[in-house]
């Protein structure tokens, strides 16, 4: 009886490990998907609603997006993909809390500023 005992404790210390561990992969997951659509978003305002399209734009997007991924402790890369779009790749590391394994998540978000009232139509 005692061994079945200490068989189904380990079995769900093991399940419960697994669980928690997983859950803080979701976890860096969630922050990595939120802090790249919120970069990119940012980088989108920072360009304005009349995007030159040179340089400067670029600049602006890149310190709005890093402003903002500095806030959060995230790290990642912005890219200027034409007028008014900017995408953004983000990527979390942290440990799970039981097991203290590395846990690494890279999401990317893409922001197309819209000027309009109603539908919005694209920047050219």
């Amino acid at each position: 009886m005692s061994v079945l005992f200490c068989s189904v404790v380990l079995v769900a210390g093991i399940v419960v490990t697994a669980l928690v561990d997983a859950g803080a992969n979701i976890q860096a997951a969630n922050r990595a998907d939120s802090a790249s659509a919120e970069a990119a978003r940012a980088a989108a305002i920072a360009v304005g609603p009349v995007p030159t399209g040179g340089s400067r734009d670029t600049q602006l997007a890149v310190a709005a997006a890093d402003a903002y991924l500095r806030q959060t402790g995230a790290s990642g890369s912005v890219r200027v993909q034409g007028p008014g779009l900017v995408e953004v790749t983000v990527t979390v590391t942290d440990s799970t809390p039981l097991l203290g394994l590395p846990v690494r998540q890279t999401r990317t978000h893409s922001a197309q500023l819209e000027v309009g009232l109603v539908d919005g139509e694209p920047v050219r």
